[in-house]
């Protein structure tokens, strides 16, 4: 656990500034690695997906964004987390990456 907050903490303090073009981008997947790789390395025996998703708000507020919501609660929501997460364990990041950037656009709706 140590490491990966150290590597979070590296990755945090060589990010593009909020102006520039890549900024969106690399948040993305900033937010896509860290909530893959904190489940991964499961430090709780019950709720790592909600520490997960707690984690991911610590980073955009940290950057001075709004938190998110991913919305697990149905079945066919859980499922599609499930599944995207299990593409991350395989390396595939995309359906994560794009998990989030629909619910950066949620919350950008909502302000």
């Amino acid at each position: 656990m140590a490491d990966f907050c150290a590597d979070l903490a590296e990755r945090m303090r060589h990010f593009p500034s909020i102006d520039n073009v890549l900024f969106l981008d690399r948040l993305i997947e900033l937010l896509a690695w860290a909530h893959h790789r904190f489940l991964w390395i499961h430090p709780f025996q019950d709720y790592n997906g909600r520490m997960g998703r707690l984690l991911v708000n610590m980073v955009l507020l940290n950057f001075d964004l709004p938190p998110v919501e991913l919305r697990v609660e149905t079945p066919a929501r859980r499922r599609k987390y499930v599944s995207v997460l299990q593409s991350a364990d395989a390396g595939d990041f995309r359906a994560l990456e794009k998990l989030f950037s629909e619910a950066i656009q949620e919350a950008a709706k909502e302000i």
